[in-house]
């Protein structure tokens, strides 16, 4: 009986595998990872790290906010001053990235954590998370359509504008790799497996306030779909999600006094503050005019851009009657066009993965080259900011 179980196993196996489209994402993945790095080094080889950027291969996209996860991962939220992450900036950004960095870096570090170790570990983190947000990028599009609109929304994904961001030590991968499958999950009906997957996404980013909100209306919109009848565990369940951010802010309550300590470091740190939309748009205008430096005013108009890009793919979602991924994708770009500017908004179109699914169902059949020119448009951008970050300059 053995030695029948285990090719039987085998077999099983690969063709799960097959099925389940890791071969084609691990492809895809590793083609996007290698260009990424070497566009990077060659980047640094040429032009010279940025002042501050740590040596080494694994600190080729230690930029900007990468700082502050290591402030974070090294000294914690409070207390100890560090380059890039003193003061209250820190409490803005979510632990879940920096603690598993740490961890990391602990392990290999055999319990001697220095910066190395933490550079290493939050690249690392960064590269495991982002082949599970692909994949489970590939799953939905497969659960809602079939494998090859899967493959389209899984390289549209990978080779996005700002996917130079997957690469990168930030926390939009492990945001991810929660968020698509919480998704995944909420839309066959796991959910409490959905709630524990985002509570990982919530605990990453501030970008889970909006995914809890989407996943309850994922939720209510499929249980008309699935014929299944409405109970209360299940809504808890998906709900669960949101005990990522209530956590932190618990407990920076506890450290701080602040009840709203991180909408304080929002404000005053990063001088986020709620604007009427209009007063938003007008700012966003005066950026794409009179930035001071070349970079800046390009992103600036990357940013108009994928404000309008964003508002058409809302109003498409919202007439497919997907009101889950409407939701999703039109709150948080909600949150970021009544700020002071559109400053983010076209980086995250990365966090707003239900884009990538429906530009991969619009560009089937007879439209398929649509999807060429879509994917040949997101790898000149991407490359245009992976060099920009590699140079230090602004990209985000």
């Amino acid at each position: 009986m053995s030695t029948l179980a285990l090719p039987v196993s085998r077999r099983s196996a690969i063709s799960w595998v097959m099925r389940s489209g890791i071969r084609y994402c691990l492809a895809i993945w590793l083609l996007q990872r290698i260009g990424i790095q070497l566009v990077g080094l060659v980047v640094v080889l040429v032009a010279g790290a940025p002042v501050g950027a740590p040596d080494g291969f694994f600190g080729i996209f230690y930029r900007w906010d990468s700082g502050y996860f290591a402030c974070i991962a090294s000294y914690g939220y409070v207390g100890q001053l560090c380059d890039g992450g003193a003061g209250s900036e820190r409490i803005a950004f979510f632990p879940l990235y920096p603690m598993l960095s740490w961890a990391v870096a602990w392990v290999v570090s055999l319990g001697a954590v220095g910066l190395d170790g933490i550079v290493f570990g939050m690249w690392l983190v960064a590269a495991i998370a982002s082949i599970l947000a692909t994949v489970g990028v590939y799953r939905i599009a497969q659960h809602q359509f079939d494998a090859g609109t899967a493959r389209r929304a899984a390289a549209l994904f990978a080779f996005s504008p700002y996917a130079v961001f997957l690469v990168a030590s930030y926390s939009e991968a492990l945001y991810l790799a929660g968020a698509v499958w919480a998704w995944h999950a909420c839309l066959r009906g796991r959910y409490w497996i959905a709630g524990a997957l985002g509570i990982v996404a919530t605990a990453s980013r501030a970008s889970g306030m909006f995914l809890v909100i989407a996943l309850l209306v994922l939720y209510v919109v499929g249980l008309r779909r699935r014929g299944e009848r409405f109970r209360i565990v299940d809504l808890i369940a998906v709900g669960s999600s949101g005990l990522g951010v209530l956590a932190y802010w618990v407990w920076l309550y506890v450290a701080t006094g602040d009840l709203l300590a991180w909408f304080h470091a929002q404000s005053e740190g990063w001088n986020r503050r709620t604007r009427w939309p209009w007063e938003t748009l007008f700012n966003q205008g005066i950026h794409v005019l009179r930035e001071p430096k070349l970079d800046w005013q390009i992103q600036a108009v990357l940013e108009a851009v994928a404000a309008v890009g964003i508002a058409i793919c809302v109003v498409v979602l919202a007439r497919r009657k997907d009101w889950g991924s409407a939701t999703l994708v039109g709150t948080t770009a909600a949150s970021l066009m009544t700020s002071n500017s559109y400053l983010s908004l076209a980086r995250n179109t990365l966090t707003m993965f239900p884009i990538f699914v429906l530009l991969a169902d619009l560009t089937r059949g007879r439209r398929r080259r649509w999807f060429w020119v879509a994917l040949w448009i997101g790898c000149a951008l991407l490359l245009f900011n992976t060099v920009q970050l590699a140079l230090g300059n602004w990209a985000d």
